[in-house]
């Protein structure tokens, strides 16, 4: 930064820390986690059965957010705005795709929990307490299902206030830096 150039005020996020390395870290977790999930997701393909078009829609979720948290890690680790701002775009896209593949995923396993009852219950038709367990183990499958859908969109929508304030805070620093100062004047 040049000597007569202002100053850029940090931008950060809980309290204290610096919304660059927040989008670091938001884009690695990204890259490496929607892969994980996205492979996860191809071995479990092979066992489905009624939710296969569920499970590929998030199969193909998690690998779009492994390709976009790349960009966002090349944006965030070079300082590169062009990059930043994709990267906030594919991420509001992404939420808001799976936000809608999430609904289609849970309305399918609501939909389809009598299956899974009764794949629970083969071979067990004369044991009393079999319905009972099978119930509350679809039962269990539907809350958690719903509870880790409603989390991840929630760090989704954090992560993009993030990644918006990094660009905000690269908007300024270019600004400051084109800004020229008439010395003269004084």
């Amino acid at each position: 930064m040049s000597p007569n150039a202002a100053a850029v005020r940090s931008r950060t996020f809980c309290c204290c820390i610096p919304v660059r390395a927040g989008v670091i870290l938001l884009s690695f977790l990204g890259l490496f986690g929607g892969a994980a999930v996205a492979a996860v997701g191809i071995i479990s393909l092979k066992k489905s059965s009624g939710t296969e078009k569920s499970l590929i829609i998030q199969i193909v979720v998690y690998i779009l957010l492994s390709l976009i948290s790349f960009l966002g890690l090349v944006g965030g680790i070079g300082r590169k705005l062009i990059c930043v701002r994709i990267y906030f775009g594919m991420l509001v896209f992404h939420l808001a795709f799976s936000v809608a593949a999430g609904i289609f995923a849970i309305y399918r396993v609501f939909k389809d929990s009598n299956n899974y009852i009764s794949e629970c219950l083969v071979g067990k038709e004369n044991d009393p307490s079999a319905l009972k367990t099978c119930q509350a183990g679809a039962s269990l499958l539907k809350g958690l299902m719903v509870t880790v859908f409603i989390v991840f969109w929630i760090l989704t929508a954090w992560a993009c206030a993030i990644v918006h304030n990094y660009n905000k805070q690269l908007e300024e620093e270019e600004a400051t830096r084109s800004m020229v100062k008439d010395t003269e004047a004084w």
